[in-house]
């Protein structure tokens, strides 16, 4: 039996519980080895001192900016190696593996230089007792220079996932958690041979875990870095697919440095108090994290497919296994606080401090499914400005001011920001969520749309003509016009329909091409599974005609993908502004203005869909091999490619 994939419509047709079951725990494991890193280190050195406990606190940020860069960056090669491979761009995607390791050594020396120059600064304002703040500028130097691991084990494990390889990455991480556990408090209490070391060792502990990761996933995934033109373009295309992985982790860093300033005026220990929570916090969320990463997959495939009623249903049994597991978290919290802080601490002001916080905070969890889960869903979707309107409004239009006006009548008063917060935030993100619920019901789906089941028209062998066009310049025209003189087949609309057919999307979704920018989803969707589903599809289809013989195929950077292809004419074609204007006008009753600025949208779009497809400039002469002005007419530009094709034929 073959094995359903993505390819094979899993997404849309299997159960969503059989789904969320298969790859749901693969990435909660994920999360409780990261959960454990933090716990472990928050264990052993609350054992050790409790000044050395708010050490780790104030310290915690700025390794969430470590992670933030590094995991982000790792991101970025992930997405685009993915895209590489999926279009047999095997070269495209060992350089950027490459790059992914240049930007890996780099950030990580800008990181540990600029983390070692505002360390003492940066402590100052989260605590205030002298050996807290000596503790935390120890373990944080340390933590911070010796975070080269971090960075190389973010860039390698993405890379062994772009090429399918999920185990290493696994095997990497539980052996790094298990490094830090056992010399923990070896290195912390000196136990044996080892030295005594106290805030020292847990930070030499974490970084030679860190190490060990790094070191495992380093097998097969270090490349040669590319040579400086091509390491730019690199570069960029990385960055441009993960820099909204990296602000959303910063973002997440900008919120605790904030609250930290703001519990310092009171006292170190509430300063410890909010990283215990933040690391237990990591524990409890564990199933709902897991549930975004895995949600987003599913619910992009489904609506790209116009199957919304999935949608509607991976989003409620995402509500309510989540909620589900926020009950134990909320007990934890609200009926066994002292428990959870010893654990880590036997402060009686951390007790005292905690024995209010947690039960407060504890009431966050279940507002927080949903403050949690509507962005992703936004994200799924493609619509990226709610989706980070939402995670904005939870984060820092709610949670900060709140926190600092509550702060303003008594640190016991600050706690209450948390539910207040989460509810706040959850309660906007489903009204947005319900509100486009109700959008979809007024789009049809595909199994009310009328369509002709597309095929594939019958040819002969002879040359392959694929046409990039400006907007106006008709483009579309003169290729059916070609495609009629040469008694070929012409495909535009039919090639969309056709990927419809191969991907299982919906034709609209695909048909979202490069002369309609204003359909969203255009950027933001390229870089989602989803769309690398439908991108393949569409590459799978464009070979496909041209292994049935001579045609004529317009847009969709047919040129790249068949540029293999010995039988292919690539042509571009041109026009003045005023032709092109005139045109615009004329078929479709535009003013001059709005004319103009349609040209402007839709070439831009173009030039993205073509530069994330090919890596190329759209337009550049040397991509094609006739170039011609259409402001001749339509007539004259399509006798002058039949012409050169017939030459192009005799070669």
């Amino acid at each position: 039996m073959k094995k359903k994939t993505l390819q094979n419509d899993y997404f849309g047709t299997e159960s969503i519980g059989k789904i969320m079951l298969k790859i749901a725990p693969p990435v909660m494991l994920a999360q409780l080895i990261q959960s454990l890193y933090n716990i472990v280190d928050s264990f052993f050195v609350g054992k050790f001192s409790n000044e050395a406990l708010t050490a780790l606190s104030v310290i915690y940020p700025m390794q969430l900016v470590m992670i933030a860069l590094a995991v982000g960056t790792g991101v970025g090669v992930n997405t685009y190696m993915a895209r590489k491979y999926a279009q047999n761009s095997k070269e495209d995607a060992v350089g950027s593996a490459g790059t992914g390791l240049f930007l890996a050594l780099a950030t990580w020396a800008v990181f540990a230089l600029v983390s070692f120059l505002i360390m003492p600064s940066y402590v100052k304002t989260g605590a205030t007792d002298e050996k807290a703040i000596e503790y935390a500028v120890t373990y944080g130097n340390i933590v911070c220079i010796g975070s080269i691991g971090v960075f190389l084990e973010g860039c390698f494990s993405k890379i062994h996932q772009a090429r399918g390889n999920m185990r290493r990455p696994m095997a990497a991480q539980i052996t790094g958690a298990a490094v830090n556990v056992v010399l923990d408090p070896l290195l912390i209490f000196g136990i044996g041979f080892f030295p005594k070391m106290g805030v020292a060792g847990a930070a030499v502990a974490t970084v030679i875990g860190q190490l060990c990761s790094a070191l495992i996933v380093s097998f097969g995934a270090v490349q040669k870095i590319p040579a400086s033109k091509k390491l730019f373009h690199y570069i960029k295309r990385i960055y441009f697919f993960g820099y909204s992985s990296i602000f959303m982790q910063l973002l997440y860093t900008v919120y605790i440095l904030a609250l930290n300033i703001i519990l310092k005026s009171f006292s170190d220990s509430a300063v410890t108090v909010l990283g215990l929570y933040y690391k237990l916090q990591g524990f409890f969320f564990i199933p709902l994290i897991g549930l975004e990463t895995c949600i987003v997959p599913v619910i992009s495939f489904n609506c790209g497919a116009k199957k919304f009623d999935r949608c509607k249903k991976t989003m409620n049994t995402a509500f309510l296994i989540s909620a589900a597991f926020m009950i134990f978290g909320i007990i934890g919290f609200v009926f066994f606080p002292d428990f959870l802080i010893s654990i880590f601490s036997n402060s009686a002001e951390v007790h005292e401090i905690g024995r209010t916080a947690f039960p407060i905070i504890g009431a966050c969890f279940i507002p927080a499914v949903f403050s949690l889960m509507t962005p992703t869903f936004f994200q799924a979707i493609g619509k990226g400005v709610q989706s980070t309107f939402l995670s904005l409004l939870r984060q820092v239009f709610c949670l900060i001011p709140i926190f600092w006006a509550f702060s303003l009548l008594g640190l016991d008063y600050t706690w209450i920001a948390f539910p207040l917060s989460e509810t706040i935030a959850g309660t906007v993100g489903l009204i947005m969520y319900f509100r486009q619920l109700k959008i979809w019901k007024k789009v049809p789906t595909n199994e009310t749309e009328k369509t002709d089941d597309p095929v594939i028209k019958p040819s002969f062998k002879g040359t392959i003509i694929t046409i990039g066009r400006e907007h106006g310049s008709s483009g579309k025209e003169i290729g059916r016009l070609v495609a009629d003189k040469l008694k070929i087949p012409y495909y535009f609309k039919e090639l969309t329909a056709l990927a419809a057919k191969e991907s299982g999307l919906a034709r609209e979704f695909i048909e979202n091409d490069e002369g309609d920018p204003s359909k969203q989803l255009y950027d933001l969707y390229l870089s989602t599974h989803v769309v690398e589903h439908a991108v393949s599809a569409q590459n799978k289809i464009i070979q496909k005609i041209a292994k049935n013989g001579s045609c004529v195929i317009v847009g969709r950077a047919a040129d790249h993908i068949l540029k293999s292809n010995p039988n292919l004419l690539r042509v571009f074609i041109y026009a003045d502004e005023e032709t092109k204007v005139k045109r615009i006008m004329k078929n479709y009753g535009d003013s001059r203005e709005k004319a103009k600025k349609s040209i402007r949208r839709a070439d831009s779009a173009r030039s993205s869909y073509y530069k994330n497809i090919s890596g190329r400039v759209w337009g550049s002469r040397e991509n094609y091999d006739l170039m011609i002005n259409s402001s001749c007419g339509t007539e004259k530009a399509a006798e002058l490619i039949c012409a050169f094709s017939k030459n192009f034929e005799n070669k």
